[in-house]
């Protein structure tokens, strides 16, 4: 019996490691691509449809956000919103009913036209082009969203500029409503917590991004949950922060910090 132990083993091994092999591998594409040529590489991945927001995951996942913002604001008069990241305005559909007002920006044209015409029966949706880490956001809103596109922004000084465009464009007592995912749970957890990750890939985990925005700027997170049903075997983190008293500033100048494992809750 002992030698079939050591396989299982060896097995295990195996797996975790081309877990890791594809994480390093996707994640060093990926990386690439957001900062040398990121409004490429959306365009692109829009043209091969590399993402379904109409899939019953996103539907769902989109219905989890909603629910979490409903419980802390009511199911609607969310007054004016900003959407960073809209991409073909699935979500943006979304709040169209719930807000007085929405602008949605996505940085690739392609996401763009097709999010105009997703939304043109909707009079108080607005489409445009954004680069939160080139451009500037104009006005202010009582919600802004910034869902899955905070690890796109790579380099300390770069995610520390996008979060103060953010924060800028929130009205006093506003909501700034923040998603993004984790690496795989079989890395996160046999090798999520090497602090060269972040150094690496500039990359910082969600739960280590929301402790750096609630430290830094006038942000205090009002409502938080890990939503467990990404296919990738990703966890999606959830969180609302209200703009109230100023915080100390700070420069997030390296983002390897220890990446601790997720709660779970369903």
């Amino acid at each position: 019996m002992n030698w079939l132990k050591n396989l299982l083993r060896r097995s295990t091994l195996v797996r975790k490691l081309a877990s890791l092999f594809r994480f390093l591998r996707d994640e060093a594409w990926f990386a690439a691509w957001v900062r040398i040529a990121p409004k490429r590489f959306m365009d692109q991945a829009h043209h091969q449809r590399s993402w379904d927001f109409e899939s019953v995951y996103s539907q769902e996942w989109h219905g989890r956000v909603l629910a979490v913002i409903a419980a802390q604001m009511g199911g609607e008069g969310w007054g004016d919103a900003i959407e960073i990241g809209c991409s073909e305005g699935v979500f943006t559909s979304y709040l169209a009913s719930r807000c007085r007002s929405v602008d949605g920006f996505d940085i690739s044209p392609v996401a763009r036209e097709r999010a105009m015409q997703r939304c043109a029966q909707f009079p108080n949706v607005r489409i445009g082009l954004l680069d939160l880490a080139t451009d500037e956001i104009q006005g202010q809103y009582d919600m802004v969203f910034a869902m899955d596109i905070l690890s796109c922004i790579r380099g300390g000084k770069r995610l520390s500029r996008a979060v103060e465009k953010l924060t800028g464009a929130l009205r006093e007592g506003g909501i700034l409503i923040y998603t993004d995912n984790s690496m795989p749970m079989d890395v996160l957890r046999t090798w999520g917590n090497h602090p060269w990750w972040g150094r690496f890939f500039a990359m910082v985990e969600p739960n280590d991004c929301v402790r750096f925005m609630e430290s830094g700027y006038p942000l205090r997170v009002v409502a938080r949950e890990q939503y467990l049903r990404d296919p990738r075997g990703r966890d999606q983190l959830i969180a609302l922060f209200q703009k109230g008293t100023a915080a100390s500033e700070r420069t997030l100048e390296d983002p390897g910090v220890s990446v601790a494992s997720p709660a779970r809750t369903s």
